[in-house]
């Protein structure tokens, strides 16, 4: 099948289907797309939402807090300490299964009648503009972490202490700009990099 350019149902920008595409959807019998790839992506990523932070109300307590939910959504938001207490009991908001109608319509009818937790810390202090975090202290808009303290701004990191716009690092302290680097200390501007020390602009070292 011969290249094919369609428009997106959701960006209305142009976009192309490759005939290698075609063969995979015929391999898996599956309509071509009609909204672009970057769309899907979008789509795709909307079920979760680690870094974006809005504050809001509890919907249990009426407490403001920050959740990753904002107040204009129709899902009921908890505070982390109600949700997991024993103040409120799942089973009062199941539902039968309709047969007649459409899963993914009940499911999100579900969705929105069950509370859902404002954010992910577990055992963390002072932390509170962070989300899917364990084990960390005084750490600000930070994501996806554990064991680490005095960290701002990063993602992905493990047993970290005193950085700063890093990603993806391992047991790191007193670095900054850093991505995919392991044991090290006072690493800046670097990348790919393990067991270095009081280093710039690094990229795929060791021990320097």
């Amino acid at each position: 099948m011969p290249q094919e350019t369609k428009i997106c149902q959701s960006c209305k920008q142009s976009f192309t289907i490759e005939p290698d595409d075609f063969d995979f959807y015929e391999k898996l019998k599956v309509p071509s797309p009609t909204w672009c790839s970057q769309c899907r992506l979008v789509r795709r990523m909307t079920v979760r939402n680690e870094r974006t932070l809005y504050k809001r109300k509890c919907d249990a307590t009426g407490e403001d807090i920050i959740a990753v939910c904002s107040a204009d959504k129709s899902f009921k938001i908890y505070k982390q300490d109600y949700w997991w207490s024993d103040r409120w009991d799942p089973l009062d908001y199941g539902k039968d299964y309709d047969f007649q109608k459409i899963f993914f319509k009940q499911f999100r009818e579900l969705s929105e009648r069950v509370p859902m937790v404002n954010v992910f810390l577990k055992n963390s202090a002072t932390c509170s503009y962070c989300n899917v975090a364990v084990d960390c202290k005084n750490c600000y808009l930070y994501f996806g972490s554990g064991r680490d303290e005095d960290v701002m701004y990063s993602s992905g990191l493990n047993t970290c202490k005193n950085c700063l716009d890093c990603l993806f690092d391992v047991s790191l302290e007193n670095c900054y700009e850093t991505i995919d680097s392991f044991r090290s200390a006072s690493l800046f501007f670097s990348q790919h990099s393990t067991d270095c020390i009081n280093s710039w602009f690094l990229y795929d070292c060791r021990g320097c």
